[in-house]
């Protein structure tokens, strides 16, 4: 009888511990939805804030614009039928520009 009692209890304590262990990780699955489902429902991330709020606070960049090459690459990436090749031209546009810039700043020296 007492050998019975013994194997209920650690029975219930290894289902106890079990459902203590997954309980936080079900709060941050469900953390994790939340998140996802408030960035679905807007329309992505404010860029056009972030931009605006740089060239406020930086008033050497406030005449700042795209450049009609860059806006013709991109139209051209969002054309792509498949993902990957679009998200790794985006990438490669995104280093291009980057070392463009490097480039200017050296020269600039």
């Amino acid at each position: 009888m007492n050998k019975q009692i013994g194997i209920l209890a650690v029975l219930a304590g290894v289902l106890l511990s079990g459902a203590l262990l997954a309980t936080p990780s079900l709060r941050v699955a469900n953390a994790q939805g939340n998140e996802t489902a408030q960035m679905d429902q807007g329309k992505g991330l404010p860029v056009e804030a972030w931009i605006k709020v740089l060239k406020d606070k930086n008033p050497a960049l406030a005449n700042i614009e795209q450049s009609p090459d860059v806006k013709d690459a991109i139209g051209k990436i969002k054309a792509m039928k498949d993902p990957r090749e679009a998200v790794d031209a985006f990438n490669a546009l995104q280093a291009l520009q980057q070392l463009m810039d490097l480039k200017s700043a050296q020269e600039a020296q």
